[in-house]
């Protein structure tokens, strides 16, 4: 099918998902070289110089968020992430087998994935939710986000014709009509056999509600701490790069920053130097008026380039200025700027100690973002620590750049995902980035080794000192 031929993938969702079992029955047969050569083709689709800056532009011009020059990095970045990490593994039959324990597993796919996709990333997720379900030996029907749909069309047919080249059935990636309708996608969710959703809350929700097993991810929120012992300007390199990738369209985009009170003043001045500017007070009521409008964030305003932001809020920004940095006393319920912005604004809380900063991002996480992440600066070993060992969230992350880490990176062990499990902190099935792992079934075949028999005293003699 070549990507002009939408009205190949037409027709009821019924008739949809009929398709993709009819592809998948077929695929099912295929031997590991054969789902690796699938996988590959469908990374290519995205991952190839012309169609990665096509769908960047596609993306940006569809929905208005974001920019070109990121998203293509977005989309060759995670997608050459997403097919190392995947072509690591193996999926076909045995995949792991312990004569020890009489133990081998088998991998099997789960059947036809349902796709739930946002606007954000109307290529890259629904990509590299497709490489993970093919490299299962599934189908997958994606739900984009309305605003996404020409794009995710678009990279849904790349990825169908690489497929037929390779002798993989077209039909093992598909996307919904257009117009996507909320009850399209939530009929999707009952037919399929597995829901992945990324994106809103609202879908989330719907899809624990479908009565189909579903994986959702919670909101981001990220909280940030520079601390006494940090590297300064390598801090603020990070920081501004991952703050302004793409506009802050990632969940994984930092949204508070927390700097202790010994180092805040040159803190903020590495800031300044890679790009911040420090809105002055004067204009923070009218920034969060027009940044939140009802309590709620500007769809005209998030994910902007940061001169339409300035000038939209009626600041004199300097020449060069990347991001603005707003200073708040405390994060507050009432106060719109301790959550998510996803626009070029981070909150900066000053903290009176390590003590102090654990508490302002408690209280940002339990506003918002609870089980996705936190980010510290440091050289202090204990502090890093002590955050892992204390806070609600899935990922710690130590002197790194947040969104190029929190969903995999080249120096980190995380896997390459663009969907991140936040726990039931988060109200999520999964704990972990999403990977291979989450779309197969698997099969223990078990045989009887010699008796792992311990003695009564073995397990219960701890507890007999105790009796009186």
């Amino acid at each position: 099918m070549s990507v002009t031929e939408v009205s190949d993938i037409a027709g009821s969702v019924g008739e949809i998902v009929a398709k993709a079992r009819a592809a998948q029955a077929t695929f099912a047969a295929s031997s590991q070289d054969e789902v690796d050569l699938a996988v590959r083709a469908v990374a290519w689709s995205l991952y190839e110089e012309g169609r990665a800056t096509e769908l960047a532009e596609l993306a940006v011009a569809d929905t208005g968020l974001g920019n070109v020059a990121d998203k293509i990095v977005k989309n060759q970045r995670k997608t050459f992430g997403t097919l190392r990490d995947l072509l690591r593994r193996t999926s076909v039959g045995v995949i792991s087998d312990d004569p020890s324990r009489g133990l081998t597993i088998y991998a099997k796919p789960v059947g036809v994935v349902g796709a739930i996709t946002p606007s954000t990333n109307p290529a890259a997720t629904p990509i590299n939710k497709a490489m993970m379900a093919v490299k299962g030996g599934n189908a997958v029907i994606v739900a984009p986000s309305p605003s996404g749909w020409t794009t995710t069309s678009k990279a849904v047919g790349y990825a169908r014709d690489e497929l037929v080249k390779v002798g993989a059935p077209a039909d093992l990636v598909q996307v919904l009509p257009a117009p996507v309708t909320r009850e399209a996608t939530y009929e999707l969710m009952e037919l399929v056999d597995l829901v992945v959703t990324t994106g809103s809350q609202n879908n989330v929700r719907a899809s624990y509600r479908s009565g189909t097993p579903a994986i959702g991810v919670g909101a981001g929120n990220v909280p940030v701490i520079i601390d006494s012992s940090a590297d300064l300007a390598d801090a603020a390199t990070k920081i501004t790069a991952s703050k302004t990738f793409d506009n802050a369209t990632s969940c994984s985009s930092e949204n508070s920053l927390i700097i202790l009170d010994d180092v805040y003043d040159a803190a903020i001045a590495a800031l300044e130097g890679a790009g911040g500017f420090v809105v002055p007070a004067e204009h923070h009521a009218g920034l969060i008026d027009l940044l939140f409008p009802g309590g709620h964030l500007s769809r005209d305003l998030i994910a902007k380039d940061v001169g339409v932001l300035a000038e939209a809020f009626g600041i004199d920004a300097p020449d060069g200025t990347r991001y603005l940095m707003v200073e708040e006393e405390g994060p507050s319920p009432d106060r719109p700027l301790t959550g998510e912005k996803l626009s070029l604004v981070l909150t900066i809380y000053r903290a009176r100690d390590f003590d102090h900063a654990v508490e302002l991002v408690s209280s940002v996480l339990d506003h918002q973002g609870k089980g996705h992440s936190v980010g510290v600066h440091t050289s202090n070993e204990a502090h890093f620590e002590r955050l892992a060992a204390e806070l609600p969230v899935v990922r710690v992350l130590v002197n790194q750049a947040h969104t190029f880490g929190n969903g995999g990176s080249f120096e980190n062990a995380l896997p390459f995902t663009l969907s991140m499990g936040c726990g039931t902190w988060a109200g999520n099935s999964i704990s972990e980035n999403l990977s291979l792992d989450q779309f197969l079934n698997l099969t223990h075949l078990v045989r009887t080794i010699p008796e792992d028999l311990p003695t009564e005293d073995d397990l219960f003699g701890p507890l007999w000192t105790y009796e009186t």
